[in-house]
């Protein structure tokens, strides 16, 4: 959708910049909406929701290139999709035929990936993972430092292999410390990336570079703002994701649902709902397996946090309290029910849970929840 002009640009980036201008006026009028599932009074949330979307979309792409790329951090406490409190995530544009090296060191993360994503050239959804490695396979120097290398052909040492639909690699720290590591800004993980085959010095751009790279930032704003964070309705879920309120669907690796979008193929996810009157709580009570890592989030209905530098909306396994076994009993509720492991609302009436399992020794259930009058939680055991 272009703004109308009385005459076409005869700039081809003035003509993509026109073209990017209009796809957000377009999402604006037809997507912000109930027709995207926000209920009347929510726009704000949407229009919010687009800024971030169009804010990482240009750190992402209008200056990165997939010949000569670098790590732009996906999000933080202040940009939020799909967010995580406690990992640290990075993104760096790929093409299939080129040869990239990645260096970096080992910190205090518990865990460390890297995916290779394939179907996502030039700003578009993922559709696959191509190639995954983490840090059970890699090898490191006594220091922790750590090179891969990602090409076509085979390579000796810590090697990706990559594919004619590469588009993206993202790199993963996870974090399991008793302040989630998001909110933590001396937390910055040593990590690179250079293109081993690619322009010794890159061009400066001109007029078609700059239209390249626009229209890869239109491309990711519609298929990140409207294929994950404001999907079609109704839509549809992964086998892990509860259609039930206030019930979790049960644990699934993420490589066993459709591989689609950026999932780490070393966790299992649980998630479902909750729907909440003012003077009820919704309690999960189950057993954390043990494993490397796992927490639990509450999303709005874009896939976001509420503010974790203020609030607690999430928890880890290092910051729940638990008791034999590993057992635990977490609360979400609009007000403290002055018991352990509780949960804000932020006065959200409805809002995605979304649990994650990373490496567990064994399958994990899915929690089992009951909903109650907030006043009695301390009440029951």
């Amino acid at each position: 959708m272009s703004v109308p002009r009385e005459e076409p640009p005869d700039s081809e980036a003035r003509q993509a910049w026109q073209d990017l201008v209009g796809a957000l006026a377009e999402i604006d009028a037809d997507w912000i909406g109930p027709q995207r599932g926000l209920a009347p009074g929510r726009e704000h949330l949407g229009i919010r929701g687009l800024a971030m979307a169009l804010w990482g979309a240009l750190d992402l792409y209008l200056e990165n290139e997939p010949e000569r790329p670098h790590f732009v951090r996906l999000i933080s406490p202040y940009r939020k999709w799909g967010d995580n409190p406690d990992a640290i995530y990075f993104f760096a544009p790929l093409r299939g035929d080129l040869t990239y090296r990645v260096q970096g060191r080992r910190g205090r993360e518990v865990y460390l990936s890297l995916t290779v994503h394939g179907g996502d050239r030039d700003g578009h959804w993922p559709t696959r993972v191509v190639a995954e490695l983490n840090m059970d396979d890699m090898a490191f120097e006594d220091d922790g430092r750590f090179e891969v290398v990602l090409s076509p052909d085979a390579q000796g040492g810590n090697w990706m292999p990559l594919e004619e639909d590469a588009g993206s690699v993202v790199v993963r720290f996870y974090f399991n410390e008793a302040e989630a590591a998001s909110a933590q800004p001396d937390l910055v993980p040593d990590l690179r990336i250079e293109t081993v085959d690619g322009p010794e010095q890159a061009p400066v751009p001109d007029d078609a570079a700059v239209a390249r790279r626009l229209r890869r930032v239109e491309a990711w704003v519609r298929s990140k703002f409207g294929g994950q964070m404001l999907g079609s309705q109704p839509r549809r879920r992964p086998t892990w994701y509860s259609d039930a309120p206030n019930t979790m669907g049960p644990p699934v690796d993420w490589t066993d649902s459709d591989g689609g979008g950026w999932g780490a193929v070393d966790i299992a996810y649980s998630a479902g709902e909750y729907e909440l009157a003012p003077d009820e709580a919704l309690v999960m009570e189950g057993r954390i397996p043990e494993g490397l890592f796992t927490n639990v989030v509450i999303w709005n209905e874009l896939g976001q946090t509420a503010d974790y530098l203020e609030r607690t909306v999430s928890l880890n396994d290092a910051q729940m309290e638990m008791g034999e076994d590993r057992r635990y009993r977490v609360v979400i509720a609009h007000r403290d029910p002055g018991v352990p492991n509780w949960l804000d609302t932020c006065g959200e009436p409805r809002a995605a849970v979304f649990w994650r399992f990373m490496l567990p020794a064994e399958p994990p259930d899915a929690p089992v929840c009951t909903v109650m009058p907030v006043d009695r939680v301390a009440e029951t055991p």
